[in-house]
């Protein structure tokens, strides 16, 4: 649901994890609107704008709550948010990625899996551990990096729709023709925010719709 102009309240911001692709947005969200609530993953970062980021949830009086595994969010609505990650199944494995925030989202008989960055040994540990993966649509593991979507992972998720948020042109070189092609085998069809820029999915809880800017 889109918010209407007048409404500058948030009740619920995450944050998951804190490189500067999913933080930047973020800081000068606060200055715009009141946010209730703060999520942020089991790592902190050392860069200017996260310090930028946790001097402004100061400055709104705001404590940033860690996420861990099995944290239910009430959304309202009818819509039911589990936390999936991070948690101790992962508390082992470094590098910042590998500690985003995993979110499954369900409305009646759709459901969605927010990954962040995490990479292949995360993946690997959820399948193990039979975490709740299924969903209906995917957000593409670290931009569609050949780091993650594992067949595994894909196997355990089996969504019906992947979406990948991706620069145009970007340096990284993602998404990758490797994972790609993945997809492909899965016969999983693909949107991309750099070839159709804004994506808007639209659910009633049984069907879903899609809108694209282009």
């Amino acid at each position: 649901q889109e918010m209407p102009f007048w409404d500058r309240t948030l009740e619920l911001v995450i944050n998951t994890h804190p490189d500067a692709d999913h933080l930047g947005g973020l800081v000068s969200l606060l200055d715009r609107y009141t946010v209730e609530q703060a999520l942020v993953a089991d790592v902190e970062g050392g860069s200017q704008l996260y310090r930028a980021w946790s001097a402004e949830l100061a400055e709104a009086h705001l404590t940033a709550i860690p996420a861990q595994a099995g944290m239910p969010l009430n959304l309202g609505q009818g819509i039911l948010a589990t936390i999936i990650s991070p948690g101790p199944a992962v508390e082992h494995i470094d590098e910042p990625n590998n500690h985003s925030i995993v979110l499954h989202l369900q409305f009646g008989q759709v459901s969605f899996l927010f990954t962040g960055d995490i990479e292949a040994p995360v993946e690997q540990k959820l399948v193990q551990i039979d975490a709740p993966l299924q969903a209906t649509i995917l957000k593409s593991p670290h931009h569609g990096s050949k780091t993650s979507s594992t067949e595994t992972f894909l196997n355990a998720v089996n969504p019906q729709l992947v979406v990948i948020s991706v620069g145009q042109d970007n340096r990284f070189g993602h998404p990758s023709p490797e994972v790609m092609e993945r997809y492909a085998a899965h016969g999983l069809p693909v949107l991309r925010t750099d070839e159709r820029g804004t994506i808007e999915l639209i659910t009633d809880g049984n069907g879903i719709w899609v809108e694209t800017a282009k």
